[in-house]
């Protein structure tokens, strides 16, 4: 009996030391901020963190993985950081100063102070690139110059890796990883930001240049933990796949669930099918069953929730059914309601001033204005642009001499009229019957060709 008690109390002793290890001390202190709390964000995990009245803070979590996370700022600063499961990471910073007054302490902070060293390494090869005007420098280099940044930042960081003289392997391995990835990441990125920074869309880079290679796998969950530029990879390649116009017959829905299966990681498999919910409308065909499959593919409590508050909204959007109704801005003048136009077909383009590829669509717009100028249809722009930017939206349209209905709706992304339609991305093309009741929710763009099909099918 006592060989039992003494079993029984040794395994009780190995899980109390296992449960021990597993837990996480998060703690510090963020100086001059008025905020409450601040947020732990990662794979299916956030955590809020309530700050002391002197900004200190300390918390214990239990991570489901190791690798990044990010820490959020009164929801604008935002700063990656590195945890594993029995670090007890001290982080002091300077709300005023938050990129780079971080300072770490304790078990995880050789990992964390070497990653403020790669931020430092980022900003010196590739300047700031907090917004289009400071990243034009970099993105506007002509190919070779490029390259050669590139080729610098790798150099520059397997040095400071070197010099860091880490003792997590593990960790050491994956940020050499993540310095092909980040190199990779820029290559993809170039050819759209040069074209659009130098206001040439046609731009494509040579054939020589760097590219994602048909090799590339998304099924490297270790890596999708740790590195920022294979999660970004992945998700782009996923999105390229969806939409790859060499197999036209099947919808990008039909492609996207095609690539999801095949791919043995479920927590990839979760982030991944987050790239689909755009295309839920209600001119989805299957539409509930499309909707039960994502859901069984994602692990992720919360995109669950906004997956099924659209569903709820887009299942009554199908063909024939009312439209939701907007009475806006008009740019000549007073407000312009749905109800207005009654009589006509309505082509609506949700847009915004911002938007690349919502410019991108206007030669096509106007072409398709004018061919069917005269007939029995009203072209209506509605911008969703920021209320500051009001201006900015008048100047667009007279520079561009846009044609057609031109309104402005009253609170961008939060206006009835784009919730209503659960619109999650622009441009979003609409197309209304003469009695107010829905054609199509997701209408083909003025550049698609099946637009003019479906205007003729309904007798313009």
């Amino acid at each position: 009996m006592m060989k039992k008690i003494i079993a029984l109390l040794s395994v009780i002793c190995f899980i109390s030391c296992q449960d021990k290890e597993i837990i996480t001390t998060f703690s510090g202190k963020i100086a001059n901020t008025e905020s409450k709390t601040i947020k732990l964000e990662g794979l299916n995990f956030s955590k809020e963190i309530n700050l002391n009245t002197d900004g200190t803070f300390s918390d214990t979590l239990q991570l489901d993985y190791n690798g990044l996370y990010s820490l959020i700022l009164n929801d604008e600063n935002q700063r990656f950081i590195y945890l594993e499961n029995g670090f007890q990471l001290n982080v002091e910073n300077n709300a005023e100063e938050f990129e780079k007054s971080f300072v770490f302490k304790g078990n995880g902070s050789d990992e964390n102070n070497f990653m403020s060293k790669k931020h430092q390494v980022i900003e010196s090869v590739y300047g700031k690139m907090n917004d289009w005007e400071s990243a034009k420098p970099l993105f506007t280099l002509d190919e070779k110059a490029f390259i050669e940044k590139n080729e610098l930042y790798k150099k520059e960081i397997l040095k400071a890796l070197d010099e860091a003289k880490l003792s997590n392997a593990n960790f050491v391995k994956n940020e050499k990883s993540d310095t092909d990835f980040h190199v990779l990441r820029m290559y993809v990125q170039y050819p759209s930001n040069y074209g659009y920074l130098t206001n040439n869309r046609a731009f494509k880079a040579s054939e020589s240049f760097p590219k994602i290679g048909d090799d590339f796998s998304m099924d490297n969950e270790e890596l999708f933990k740790f590195s920022f530029s294979y999660r970004n990879l992945a998700g782009r390649n996923f999105y390229e796949k969806m939409y790859a116009e060499a197999d036209s017959t099947k919808t990008p829905l039909e492609k996207g669930f095609e690539v999801l299966k095949p791919i043995k990681s479920k927590l990839i498999q979760s982030e991944l099918v987050k790239n689909m919910m755009y295309e839920l409308n209600g001119s989805t065909p299957n539409l509930e069953t499309v909707y039960n499959e994502m859901m069984s593919y994602s692990l992720d409590e919360k995109f669950k929730k906004e997956l099924t508050d659209k569903f709820e909204i887009v299942k009554n959007l199908v063909k024939g059914s009312p439209s939701p109704t907007f009475d806006y801005e008009n740019i000549n003048g007073g407000k312009t309601s749905l109800e207005s136009l009654k009589g006509k077909f309505v082509y609506i383009d949700v847009w915004a001033t911002w938007c690349g590829p919502c410019i991108a669509e206007i030669p096509a717009l106007k072409e398709v204005e004018k061919e069917y100028h005269g007939k029995n249809i009203e072209f209506v722009s509605i911008s969703i642009d920021d209320k500051k930017d009001h201006e900015k939206w008048k100047k667009i349209v007279a520079d561009k001499e846009l044609k057609g209905v031109q309104l402005f709706a009253d609170n961008d992304w939060k206006s009835d009229f784009v919730k209503n339609y659960a619109i999650d991305g622009i441009p979003r093309f609409i197309l209304i019957d003469t009695e107010g009741k829905i054609v199509n929710a997701d209408a083909p763009r003025p550049s698609d060709a099946k637009l003019k099909e479906l205007l003729n099918e309904v007798g313009l």
